[in-house]
Protein backbone atom coordinates (compact mmCIF):
# COMPACT_ATOMS: atom_id res chain seq x y z
CA UNK A 1 0.00 0.00 0.00
CA UNK A 2 1.24 3.44 -0.82
CA UNK A 3 0.13 6.70 0.78
CA UNK A 4 0.64 9.74 -1.37
CA UNK A 5 0.05 13.34 -0.30
CA UNK A 6 -1.55 16.06 -2.45
CA UNK A 7 1.91 17.38 -3.32
CA UNK A 8 2.88 14.00 -4.85
CA UNK A 9 5.19 12.96 -2.02
CA UNK A 10 4.99 9.40 -0.74
CA UNK A 11 4.96 8.58 2.99
CA UNK A 12 7.81 6.31 4.11
CA UNK A 13 7.00 3.08 5.96
CA UNK A 14 9.64 1.35 8.11
CA UNK A 15 10.42 -2.38 8.36
CA UNK A 16 7.94 -2.73 11.25
CA UNK A 17 5.08 -1.30 9.22
CA UNK A 18 5.14 2.09 10.96
CA UNK A 19 5.02 5.45 9.27
CA UNK A 20 8.25 7.42 9.44
CA UNK A 21 7.26 10.87 10.59
CA UNK A 22 8.75 13.92 12.26
CA UNK A 23 6.84 16.15 14.59
CA UNK A 24 7.14 19.14 16.82
CA UNK A 25 5.26 19.18 20.10
CA UNK A 26 4.46 22.16 22.28
CA UNK A 27 3.03 22.29 25.79
CA UNK A 28 -0.76 22.39 25.98
CA UNK A 29 -0.87 25.83 27.63
CA UNK A 30 1.30 27.28 24.85
CA UNK A 31 -1.09 25.81 22.26
CA UNK A 32 -4.07 27.25 24.17
CA UNK A 33 -2.35 30.63 24.33
CA UNK A 34 -2.46 30.67 20.52
CA UNK A 35 -6.23 30.26 20.99
CA UNK A 36 -6.19 33.24 23.43
CA UNK A 37 -7.32 31.04 26.37
CA UNK A 38 -4.50 31.57 28.92
CA UNK A 39 -4.80 34.23 31.62
CA UNK A 40 -2.74 35.72 34.43
CA UNK A 41 -4.85 36.61 37.49
CA UNK A 42 -2.93 39.05 39.70
CA UNK A 43 -3.66 40.52 43.12
CA UNK A 44 -2.00 41.89 46.24
CA UNK A 45 -3.85 41.81 49.56
CA UNK A 46 -3.24 41.97 53.32
CA UNK A 47 -5.83 39.69 54.96
CA UNK A 48 -7.11 40.88 58.33
CA UNK A 49 -6.59 37.74 60.38
CA UNK A 50 -5.51 34.12 60.65
CA UNK A 51 -7.40 31.57 58.55
CA UNK A 52 -9.05 34.24 56.40
CA UNK A 53 -9.94 33.49 52.80
CA UNK A 54 -8.41 36.20 50.63
CA UNK A 55 -8.91 35.00 47.01
CA UNK A 56 -11.97 33.53 45.29
CA UNK A 57 -12.22 32.11 41.75
CA UNK A 58 -15.46 30.68 40.37
CA UNK A 59 -15.93 29.31 36.85
CA UNK A 60 -18.88 31.11 35.23
CA UNK A 61 -18.23 29.81 31.71
CA UNK A 62 -19.40 26.76 29.80
CA UNK A 63 -15.93 25.15 29.57
CA UNK A 64 -13.66 23.84 32.32
CA UNK A 65 -10.94 26.09 33.74
CA UNK A 66 -7.54 24.85 34.84
CA UNK A 67 -5.11 26.40 37.29
CA UNK A 68 -1.70 25.36 35.97
CA UNK A 69 0.48 27.17 38.47
CA UNK A 70 0.47 29.69 41.29
CA UNK A 71 3.27 32.14 42.06
CA UNK A 72 2.98 33.60 45.53
CA UNK A 73 5.01 35.73 47.93
CA UNK A 74 4.12 36.82 51.48
CA UNK A 75 5.67 39.52 53.66
CA UNK A 76 5.74 37.26 56.73
CA UNK A 77 6.00 33.52 57.26
CA UNK A 78 2.74 31.60 56.90
CA UNK A 79 1.13 28.63 55.24
CA UNK A 80 -1.25 29.23 52.34
CA UNK A 81 -4.04 26.75 51.60
CA UNK A 82 -5.63 26.27 48.16
CA UNK A 83 -9.12 24.85 48.70
CA UNK A 84 -12.22 23.67 46.86
CA UNK A 85 -15.08 25.73 48.33
CA UNK A 86 -18.85 26.02 48.16
CA UNK A 87 -21.14 28.78 49.35
CA UNK A 88 -21.74 32.40 48.49
CA UNK A 89 -18.79 34.68 49.15
CA UNK A 90 -19.36 37.70 51.36
CA UNK A 91 -16.79 40.46 51.07
CA UNK A 92 -15.52 43.25 53.31
CA UNK A 93 -14.19 45.25 50.35
CA UNK A 94 -14.56 43.10 47.22
CA UNK A 95 -11.96 43.89 44.57
CA UNK A 96 -11.73 42.35 41.12
CA UNK A 97 -8.33 40.85 40.32
CA UNK A 98 -6.25 42.19 37.45
CA UNK A 99 -6.83 39.62 34.70
CA UNK A 100 -4.55 39.72 31.66
CA UNK A 101 -4.92 37.53 28.59
CA UNK A 102 -1.45 36.16 27.80
CA UNK A 103 -2.16 36.56 24.11
CA UNK A 104 -1.47 40.29 24.27
CA UNK A 105 -4.03 42.42 22.47
CA UNK A 106 -6.72 39.74 22.68
CA UNK A 107 -10.24 40.87 23.54
CA UNK A 108 -11.13 37.46 25.09
CA UNK A 109 -11.89 37.61 28.80
CA UNK A 110 -11.69 34.99 31.53
CA UNK A 111 -15.15 33.45 32.08
CA UNK A 112 -14.90 33.58 35.86
CA UNK A 113 -15.42 35.60 39.01
CA UNK A 114 -11.92 36.42 40.26
CA UNK A 115 -11.93 38.58 43.40
CA UNK A 116 -9.73 39.24 46.39
CA UNK A 117 -10.49 40.77 49.77
CA UNK A 118 -9.08 41.08 53.28
CA UNK A 119 -11.59 38.55 54.64
CA UNK A 120 -13.96 36.55 52.44
CA UNK A 121 -16.64 34.77 54.46
CA UNK A 122 -19.66 32.60 53.56
CA UNK A 123 -17.49 29.81 52.13
CA UNK A 124 -17.27 26.20 53.27
CA UNK A 125 -14.17 24.16 52.49
CA UNK A 126 -14.71 20.93 50.59
CA UNK A 127 -11.05 20.04 51.05
CA UNK A 128 -7.51 21.32 50.78
CA UNK A 129 -6.15 20.78 47.27
CA UNK A 130 -2.60 21.99 48.03
CA UNK A 131 -0.81 24.04 50.64
CA UNK A 132 2.33 26.12 50.41
CA UNK A 133 4.61 26.62 53.41
CA UNK A 134 5.97 30.15 53.21
CA UNK A 135 8.71 29.88 55.85
CA UNK A 136 10.70 32.88 54.59
CA UNK A 137 9.27 36.37 54.14
CA UNK A 138 9.29 37.90 50.65
CA UNK A 139 10.39 34.69 48.94
CA UNK A 140 8.39 33.81 45.84
CA UNK A 141 7.11 30.24 45.72
CA UNK A 142 5.75 28.53 42.64
CA UNK A 143 3.26 25.71 42.79
CA UNK A 144 3.21 23.83 39.51
CA UNK A 145 1.12 20.73 39.06
CA UNK A 146 1.01 18.70 35.86
CA UNK A 147 -2.47 17.47 36.80
CA UNK A 148 -3.67 21.07 37.18
CA UNK A 149 -6.55 22.15 39.40
CA UNK A 150 -9.69 21.48 37.32
CA UNK A 151 -12.59 23.87 37.94
CA UNK A 152 -15.80 22.75 36.19
CA UNK A 153 -18.65 25.15 35.44
CA UNK A 154 -20.07 26.65 38.65
CA UNK A 155 -17.30 25.30 40.91
CA UNK A 156 -14.91 27.48 42.90
CA UNK A 157 -11.57 27.60 44.66
CA UNK A 158 -10.44 29.94 47.41
CA UNK A 159 -7.07 30.65 49.02
CA UNK A 160 -6.68 30.93 52.80
CA UNK A 161 -3.76 32.20 54.87
CA UNK A 162 -2.73 30.43 58.09
CA UNK A 163 -0.95 33.22 60.03
CA UNK A 164 -2.52 36.48 61.16
CA UNK A 165 -0.33 39.08 59.43
CA UNK A 166 1.38 39.81 56.14
CA UNK A 167 0.77 41.08 52.64
CA UNK A 168 0.29 38.48 49.92
CA UNK A 169 1.22 39.05 46.28
CA UNK A 170 0.09 36.38 43.82
CA UNK A 171 -0.30 35.47 40.15
CA UNK A 172 -2.57 32.54 39.31
CA UNK A 173 -2.22 31.01 35.83
CA UNK A 174 -5.67 30.04 34.53
CA UNK A 175 -6.41 28.23 31.28
CA UNK A 176 -9.79 27.82 29.62
CA UNK A 177 -10.26 24.34 28.15
CA UNK A 178 -10.86 23.79 24.46
CA UNK A 179 -14.46 23.33 23.41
Amino acid sequence: MQIQGPNGKVVLVGDEGRLKVESVSIPEDKHLNFEEKVFSVYFEVDPTGADDYFFYLQNTGALDLYITDIRISVSSATAVYYEHVIGTPSYTSETACDVTNRSLGSAKTLPAIANYDVNITGLTSQGVIFFEEQATANERKKLHTTSNILIPQGQAVAFRRGAATGTIECVVSVVEAEG
